[in-house]
């Protein structure tokens, strides 16, 4: 019987023996075999359903819906490869709505016709969004049509509406003022009204802006926020 080590499969797979011994841990990938010297041994069977796991990664499958997948008898990948594929169709669209506001800004400039400022903010948002696979095209296009119907200045007031939130919530935090003080849950319903005048639903929001700031740490910072900071402000959200 054909067998691997470790280091082995790395190489043949390109992934790194830390990953490898990370899915050994968290019970998706186990190798079959140990020898006499106590190392662990893959076998033919172990390869194969790496590559099962491999695929699905690059198909940006999170690890968790992966490990389902290989290891849940009741669970139907059809299901998981149907959602992925409305994901990838929605961004490609996404995709495609930048491309026709850059025809469209192109078409002005080389016409000589001025620009507004509005355009150019209004196609880095829905790049920064079509880039992210945490945002759903109608969610990308509910905060675009909200950035279109504002202007320069509208915009501007906007963000200095939501670095004044941040810094009072670090504030309130600081102060040790809990979560439920009348002080702060005034602050929430503030801060909840904001993102749903953007998107509409606050709680999908919320989720996919998690993931994406996960991802884009250094755009959260900039705002002065971080996460101690979301905590703080994510549990006083819940108690409105």
């Amino acid at each position: 019987m054909k067998t691997w080590k470790v280091g082995e499969i790395a190489k043949l797979t390109g992934l790194t023996v830390r990953t490898l011994h990370h899915y050994d841990e968290i019970g998706l990938l186990h190798p079959t075999l140990t020898s006499e010297k106590g190392h662990r041994l893959y076998v033919e069977d172990d390869l194969q359903r790496l590559h099962h796991i491999i695929l699905l990664k690059q198909l940006g499958i999170s690890l968790e819906e992966v490990k389902r997948s290989v290891t849940d008898p009741e669970f139907n990948p059809l299901h998981l490869l149907e959602h992925q594929l409305a994901r990838i169709n929605e961004h490609i669209q996404m995709q495609l709505d930048v491309r026709d506001r850059l025809n469209n800004i192109y078409s002005l400039m080389q016409l000589g016709q001025p620009v507004d400022s509005t355009r150019f903010i209004e196609v880095v948002q829905l790049i920064n969004m079509s880039r992210s696979q945490h945002f759903s095209r109608e969610m990308a296009r509910n905060i675009q049509q909200n950035y279109t119907s504002m202007n320069l200045e509208q915009m501007r007031e906007k963000e200095e509406e939501f670095r004044r939130l941040i810094s009072r919530f670090r504030s309130e935090m600081e102060k040790g003022t809990p979560e439920h003080h009348p002080t702060v849950l005034a602050l929430a319903r503030r801060w909840k009204s904001c993102f749903q005048d953007a998107a509409g639903d606050y709680d999908l929001l919320s989720r996919s802006a998690e993931s994406y700031y996960r991802e884009h740490s250094d755009q959260a910072l900039r705002f002065g926020m971080d996460r101690e900071l979301y905590q703080f402000i994510r549990k006083a959200v819940l108690k409105i």
